[in-house]
């Protein structure tokens, strides 16, 4: 719909209200300056502290968490200074939407998100430089199992790719016996624990298993409140494995939870994630919905990011939320049901759109103006009817 329109024609490079967040490179933030801060100050404690951090991030539907979590992926978007440590890795996943085995989908989510080439590297970085003991011996402090920290140890000394292939399956879906007596393992991976001791294994190696290498690892986890749609049984498997990951990885890791829940202290999410989850939780952010005022500055500083917009071409006469009025904005924004960032953007899209599609609209003359709001209403309520 949008190659049809010429955003131009209103001072514009392009569409800047996307229902769905951008890449991490292009995404922009704008307004929600209180949230933003929130963020960093989380971003500049790990930046200054080897502390693991756990955030719950909680709000209504189109809130802006998933926005969040694509935003600071981008590290020209983290807070400036020195980072403690050579490096900060994020990787963002969703909850597994498919009925089954939870642990199993988002154990498998997480080795194909990492990918597991860059896994054996990073075993490979890891152990470089130790004997084999003593890598066994900091492996074994992580995993908790001597086989694992054998088969990680195995993993990342390994050069044949005949052998590399066959770890493939002894990671993913299990080797046959006789594959296991070629890689020197006595046993697959073979449960939920072992599956989070695995992760907690490939983040500890990113880490850094000796004492004066600490790089922070954070993981952004979309979309936990689709856990209840799982037994209770497989979320609880969920939810002691995220706390059994959180515990085998005491310094240098975030771990955010997005949750698409309306209230602050809403009880849904303890079912959820359990009170032993929840009481590691040191940070809890809230997306709240956006007061009038807070939108108008949210779509100002949006149309006007260098983004979106060239101010050096916008006519003098013009307001710099044009093509509409700030009476105007208001009023398209006060009578919104639900003022989430997506609710505004929606809203600002389609009042556009229907001003390009309006003969009687001249773009760069004409404005969106409190009268032109209720001209588009009232062409709503005439659809709806």
């Amino acid at each position: 719909m949008d190659s049809n329109l010429n955003w131009n024609l209103v001072f514009l490079k392009k569409n800047p209200f996307n229902l769905t967040p951008a890449d991490s490179e292009q995404i922009v933030w704008a307004g929600m300056k209180e949230l933003k801060q929130q963020f960093e100050r989380i971003f500049e404690i790990a930046r200054s502290d080897s502390v693991t951090q756990v955030i719950l991030n909680q709000g209504p539907y189109g809130g802006g968490k998933t926005h969040a979590s694509f935003y600071f992926r981008n590290l020209n978007n983290l807070p400036s200074g020195q980072w403690n440590g050579s490096a900060i890795y994020q990787f963002n996943i969703c909850v597994p939407k498919e009925p089954g085995n939870v642990a199993a989908d988002f154990y498998t989510s997480i080795l194909d998100t990492i990918g597991l080439s860059r896994i054996h590297q990073i075993i490979k970085d890891a152990i470089d430089g130790l004997s084999e003991s003593d890598a066994l011996t900091l492996l074994q402090e992580t995993l908790s199992s001597e086989e694992l920290a054998r088969a990680f140890w195995l993993y990342g000394t390994e050069k044949t790719n005949e052998k590399k292939m066959l770890f493939r399956s002894y990671f993913f879906e299990g080797c046959t016996r006789t594959d296991l007596r070629k890689l020197g393992i006595a046993r697959n991976i073979t449960n939920a624990q072992d599956r989070f001791r695995v992760i907690a294994g490939v983040f500890r190696c990113l880490i850094g298993l000796k004492s004066d290498h600490n790089s922070r690892v954070c993981l952004w986890i979309d979309e936990v409140e689709d856990l209840i749609y799982f037994t209770s049984a497989q979320f609880r498997i969920m939810s002691q494995g995220l706390r059994d990951m959180i515990d085998r990885l005491p310094r240098s890791f975030t771990l955010f939870l997005n949750a698409t829940l309306a209230e602050p202290a809403d009880e849904e999410i303890e079912t959820i994630l359990g009170r032993a989850l929840l009481d590691r939780v040191t940070d809890h952010i809230y997306f709240p919905e956006l007061n009038v005022g807070e939108a108008v500055e949210y779509v100002d500083q949006l149309m006007n990011h260098a983004q979106y917009r060239d101010s050096s071409l916008l006519p003098n006469e013009l307001p710099d939320t044009y093509p509409f009025n700030q009476a105007g904005l208001k009023t398209l924004l006060e009578n919104l049901i639900k003022r989430t960032p997506r609710d505004i953007n929606k809203r600002c899209s389609s009042a556009i759109h229907f001003a390009f599609g309006d003969n009687n609209f001249k773009p760069g003359e004409s404005i969106i103006d409190p009268t032109y709001v209720t001209k588009i209403e009232a062409n709503e309520l005439e659809r709806e009817i």
